[in-house]
């Protein structure tokens, strides 16, 4: 089914081709600031891996209008990504860090369209 331009879904899919480019920056800081083996480079990397499934998840389900089970999937990921970017931001002793807002505000935005999808569907 095409995707109108303009539309919800529409939207959604460029958000989840412009979070991309975050996970590439991500990726880019964790390679060039963090020293190979250590413990704080390999939980980066392991957020890399997990923003980007979340990326492809929600890239999925904002070209497969209908699909429940991925929307749910694209939901749940989404809103986790929410409360790690939150905690992250705790951690840190600072929840408006821009990291932590670009990452939560992301998510919350790939969030709302999957419950769209989901109660739409």
């Amino acid at each position: 089914m095409p995707v109108e331009h303009g539309s919800a879904q529409s939207r959604c899919g460029l958000i989840a081709r412009t979070a991309r480019f975050g996970v590439l920056g991500h990726l880019y800081g964790t390679l060039t600031l963090y020293i190979v083996g250590t413990e704080v480079f390999t939980w980066s990397l392991a957020e890399v891996l997990a923003a980007a499934l979340i990326v492809v998840v929600n890239w999925f389900r904002s070209s497969r209008a209908g699909d429940k089970p991925i929307a749910w999937l694209a939901l749940i990921g989404s809103c986790s990504w929410v409360v790690i970017a939150l905690l992250f931001g705790q951690a840190i002793g600072n929840v408006f860090d821009p990291r932590v807002l670009v990452h939560a505000l992301s998510a919350a935005s790939l969030a709302l369209f999957s419950a769209k999808s989901v109660i739409s569907s």
